[in-house]
């Protein structure tokens, strides 16, 4: 996997949240959980491909924050995710994948997060 398709992949990602957002705001909850886990499935192959493409694997693995435990409201989780989603996006253009795979695997803890609360009704 090229740059070039992680950043096809981080912009699909955003655009489903965009369309989540705007759901949101329309009140179409069934459409936002429809696109958090299109959004969901993009970041999984994400960082399967990245993980695969640095080797990451016999590293010191990334547990996963604690975004379940804060008090967000769905907006926020969606943002929260989109902003380190676009960091990973600027990492990108530098080429620092490694940095790109952390980022990217900090906004799926959001998402997992967020799709967590919606399954329980908890937003």
């Amino acid at each position: 996997m090229n740059i070039v398709e992680v950043e096809d992949l981080i912009q699909k990602a955003l655009e489903e949240l965009d369309l989540a957002l705007k759901a949101y705001i329309k009140k179409d909850f069934e459409e936002v959980n429809k696109r958090v886990w299109n959004t969901s499935s993009e970041v999984e192959y994400l960082l399967f491909m990245l993980r695969m493409q640095t080797k990451t694997e016999g590293k010191k693995s990334l547990s996963p924050s604690q975004n379940k435990n804060q008090n967000l409201d769905m907006v926020e989780y969606i943002v929260k995710a989109q902003e380190l989603l676009q960091e990973s996006l600027q990492l990108c253009k530098e080429k620092q994948i490694e940095k790109v795979y952390e980022k990217v695997f900090s906004a799926r803890s959001y998402l997992v997060a967020l799709q967590e609360k919606i399954e329980t009704k908890k937003l």
